[in-house]
């Protein structure tokens, strides 16, 4: 099953003003360098709000991509014989995390994420026998059943 993940899109916003508010609220807009950095940020903002992020569990391997408009900007595929272990945390609140750790190369992390993928991380590890560590305040989040992300 595929899961998409959720982008920030709040925050996004309060950058882009963040940006652009005060130029308008002071009237003083800037030129030269300035300006063109202003709108090259501003530009890669806009772009960001765009951006997907795609987990796919098989059962043999963890394909993640990131794309923009469908284009592929980063893809991955991690096979379980390459993973160390997976891992789940608790990140600000009740939002659950889910880092996987690979032998060599960069490890994977999931935010933001249904809780799908997190059941669907597990049963992989248990499938291939991966190491499965869960924190005391993930093991907290699961047993009063926050779904704070759905």
């Amino acid at each position: 099953m595929v899961h998409q993940g959720k982008v920030q899109r709040w925050l996004l916003v309060i950058m882009l003003l963040a940006v652009n508010l005060p130029p308008l609220l002071l009237g003083t807009f800037p030129d030269g360098f300035a300006l063109y950095f202003q709108l090259f940020v501003s530009a890669l903002i806009v772009l960001a709000l765009f951006i997907e992020a795609r987990v796919k569990v098989r059962n043999g391997n963890i394909s993640y991509r990131v794309e923009l408009w469908g284009l592929p900007l980063y893809y991955k595929t991690v096979y379980a014989e390459d993973i160390r272990r997976i891992e789940f945390k608790r990140s600000n609140g009740a939002s659950k995390v889910a880092v996987v750790r690979v032998k060599k190369g960069i490890d994977l992390r999931f935010a933001l994420f249904g809780d799908g993928l997190f059941e669907d991380l597990s049963q992989f590890a248990e499938h291939n026998s991966l190491e499965l560590r869960k924190s005391k305040d993930y093991e907290s989040n699961e047993r009063f059943g926050s779904n704070r992300l759905r």
